[in-house]
């Protein structure tokens, strides 16, 4: 029993003597791993610290960069002021205020090492670009613990300035007999009240003197679509006076369908020159106070076939000159403004709808097709024909081109260059709609390669 339990004794000393080595062992495992994984969580801990700093400082570094590159195409900027005088190409002043922009805005810091800046400024039609980049070495702390002595930063901002384009505005406005019509529902019917054949048209005619339903509207003080688009055109020039940027910027020309009916080519009228063009708006909208009513010979003279609008777009297109792309005075775009009521009554001969060889319908959009194909923009501003129920001759050949959906009011806007097209009865304010229609104009720069 002794000797086996002697044994027993020594089998205990044997295990407890592995056991201990076991633990020394394993303790030294545990010391091994640690060595291995501590760089690693270093590393990573360190890395999301230095990450975070690296994000704060490349955030500053951008601000800056963004306020050099806008800054240095500021409008009245050395660079804008230099692009206004050039054609295509780069501009050096541009990079070296870009650089003093940046020094300027730049907070130093030791943090970064090897900060340079790189810049492009450069004008490509009516379009000035800026485009800087900077460059920098991060240092990290807890990275650096392990070896990694920077971390590389680049930021670049790319701003644009468009250049106010030279525009040269050709006006064409319609004053042809349809245009004596009204201005409003109360205005025309004022006129039918006082008509004893119910017309609403104020019609101006000479061998009436004093006597016709022109003289008659402005005895009752009735408003003339015309008298609006005159007054309309007079206070463009002031919106167009106010807007320029530049000097002589905006150069404007204005036409309407002549004075005297029988002074006009009856077959093919040729748009009639109210104001040559010229620079100095002030005369301009001068000018424009002999806008009128056409006047009329007789009643009912040459059909009444005055408004052919085919052949009004056709003469001015072939008074327009070929547009510029707008990058200065010398090559400035050409826009065709027109205000109508979008009704086509003149000599044709494929036609025969109000007598032989007439055409009453809505306008043309060949002609004006023709025109855009050239690079001339066409602003068309509608000013809405409004319902003449007591009229004969409305009735018989207008109605239905005026009902809706109004299908002179589509042939304007597809007549139109896309987003040039209002519709504004006189009501609701013509001249609001000119001014609106103005803006649309300017607003669209054409970038040509």
């Amino acid at each position: 029993m002794r000797k086996r339990g002697g044994n027993d004794g020594a089998r205990v000393k044997v295990v407890f003597v592995e056991f201990q080595n076991y633990i020394k062992n394993k303790q030294g495992n545990v010391i091994v791993i640690t060595a291995l994984v501590l760089p690693v969580i270093l590393m990573v801990v360190g890395g999301v610290a230095d990450l975070s700093r690296v994000l704060q400082v490349r955030s500053r570094l951008q601000d800056a960069v963004d306020v050099a590159s806008i800054g240095s195409i500021a409008v009245n900027s050395q660079a804008y002021k230099t692009a206004m005088a050039m054609g295509n190409g780069d501009i050096p002043v541009g990079v070296t205020q870009a650089q003093s922009i940046f020094s300027s805005n730049y907070v130093v810091t030791s943090e970064l090492s090897a900060v340079t800046l790189a810049a492009k400024v450069s004008k490509s039609s009516t379009i000035v670009t800026s485009i800087v980049t900077v460059t920098a070495n991060y240092r990290p702390y807890l990275l650096g613990l392990i070896g990694i002595k920077s971390l590389p930063i680049t930021v670049t901002s790319t701003s644009m300035s468009s250049m106010p384009p030279y525009i040269d505005f050709y006006l064409l406005l319609d004053n042809s007999p349809s245009m004596g019509v009204g201005a409003t529902t109360s205005d025309i019917n004022t006129m039918v009240a006082n008509t004893s054949d119910k017309c609403a048209f104020a019609c101006h005619e000479t061998d009436l003197p004093g006597k016709d339903y022109y003289a008659l509207a402005a005895k009752l003080g009735v408003t003339k679509r015309i008298d609006v688009v005159r007054q309309a055109t007079q206070n463009l020039m002031t919106t167009a006076t106010k807007t320029e940027t530049l000097p002589t910027q905006y150069r404007v020309a204005i036409y309407d369908f002549g004075v005297y009916a029988n002074s006009i080519d009856q077959k093919a009228p040729a748009a009639y020159q109210v104001s040559a063009l010229t620079s100095n708006l002030t005369q301009s909208a001068s000018d424009a106070s002999a806008v009128d009513l056409m006047i009329m010979p007789s009643p009912g003279y040459n059909n009444d076939s005055q408004t052919n609008l085919t052949s009004e777009l056709s003469s001015m297109n072939s008074t327009m000159p070929t547009p510029g792309n707008g990058n200065g005075s010398g090559s400035p775009q050409e826009v065709l403004f027109m205000v109508s009521d979008g009704t086509n009554d003149g000599y044709d001969c494929g036609y025969n709808n109000g007598n032989t060889c007439r055409r009453i319908t809505p306008i043309d959009t060949t002609v004006c097709t023709a025109i855009k194909n050239r690079g001339i923009r066409i602003a068309m501003l509608y000013t809405t024909y409004l319902p003449l129920p007591t009229n004969g001759f409305y009735n018989t050949y207008l109605a239905k081109y005026v009902s809706a959906p109004s299908q002179l009011a589509t042939a304007m806007q597809n007549c139109a260059s896309p987003g040039l097209y209002f519709e504004v009865s006189p009501s609701q304010g013509i001249s609001s709609a000119m001014k609106s229609l103005f803006n649309s104009v300017i607003s669209v720069v054409r970038i040509s390669s």
